[in-house]
């Protein structure tokens, strides 16, 4: 059965494209992934929650029984973990044992503590536990494993599976590894438009295929990136950040290095302290003779261009 259909949906602000003949059909107990940027991913909420109409094309819901929980979302605070359990039962017809279903989740042994006093392993799975309560037919989730530790990744898959022995999940990330490891079937946009990816079970492609990643060291963990996921690279005090979505990491690398690592992925060196993704660029503005900045694709973000650097970039973009 059909729960939601996405029919040949185009999105424009501002005469910007953000979606392009946009189709999708989720089904009961599939479990989808799809890779959009974070402006992609605002609008896809915007549209699913009819706060904003498509352009053209349609969108079909089967069931006004969804369940969205953003990356952002919080909970309410200084509220005992089963207080806030208990709040989100009583609005269900079908209560349930919250102290025997804990344990499912990771939870046994914080149901007294103080909703403020959890970690974020906690809270992601805090969140899970309640849209399970509520048993809606299809979840999005986005971004769950974003922030959490290695230990809070494996308890986390324990939650999911729970949730998703009553409903259909679709999860919502910027970045394929999460998807790859929440999700059996992947979409991603490419050029506004959503494409199926391919995920080839024979042997052959269990073996690397000339697969490239950089990496970014956050506290106890490390991200990796493709090269095709970052929007450019800026040098802030001597340190290298990739800037993916708006939000930087930090690299190990200089700006020369990763210059050479970068060139034959469409990176350019447009500045000393830039080095920018070509795919990226949607706009090139003259203020001055001597003044140029480039404008990115699907972001606010503008990036200054050397004098010197003009008719290279020019080349390259021809």
């Amino acid at each position: 059965m059909s729960l939601i259909s996405f029919k040949d949906v185009t999105k424009q602000v501002e005469n910007q494209s953000v979606f392009t003949n946009f189709s999708l059909d989720i089904a009961e107990h599939q479990q989808i992934g799809l890779k959009l940027m974070h402006s992609e991913t605002d609008m896809f909420f915007s549209l699913l929650e009819e706060k904003t109409l498509p352009s053209s094309g349609s969108i079909q819901n089967n069931t006004q029984n969804i369940s969205i929980k953003r990356y952002n979302d919080g909970i309410y605070q200084k509220m005992t973990v089963k207080s806030y359990l208990e709040f989100f039962n009583h609005l269900t017809s079908n209560r349930q044992d919250i102290k025997q279903l804990a344990p499912d989740f990771s939870l046994g042994d914080n149901l007294t503590m103080k909703t403020d006093a959890l970690t974020i392993d906690q809270i992601e799975r805090l969140h899970l536990f309640r849209i399970y309560l509520t048993a809606p037919d299809l979840v999005f989730l986005e971004s769950p494993l974003r922030d959490l530790s290695n230990d809070g990744i494996k308890f986390y898959f324990k939650a999911l599976e729970v949730v998703r022995q009553k409903s259909t999940v679709v999860v919502i990330s910027s970045f394929m590894e999460e998807l790859l490891q929440l999700s059996s079937t992947i979409y991603q946009s490419v050029d506004h438009k959503l494409e199926k990816v391919s995920l080839e079970t024979g042997q052959d492609s269990l073996k690397p295929q000339n697969i490239f990643r950089l990496s970014s060291h956050l506290d106890d963990k490390t991200i990796f990136f493709s090269p095709n996921e970052i929007d450019f690279i800026e040098s802030i005090n001597g340190v290298s950040n990739f800037s993916v979505n708006s939000e930087y990491f930090p690299s190990s690398l200089t700006m020369e290095e990763l210059e050479k690592k970068l060139v034959h992925f469409g990176f350019f060196r447009c500045h000393r302290s830039y080095l920018v993704n070509l795919q990226r660029i949607s706009e090139l503005i003259s203020y001055s003779k001597n003044s140029y900045t480039l404008i990115l694709k699907n972001s606010q973000e503008t990036l200054p261009l050397s004098r010197a650097k003009l008719d290279q970039l020019k080349d390259l973009l021809q």
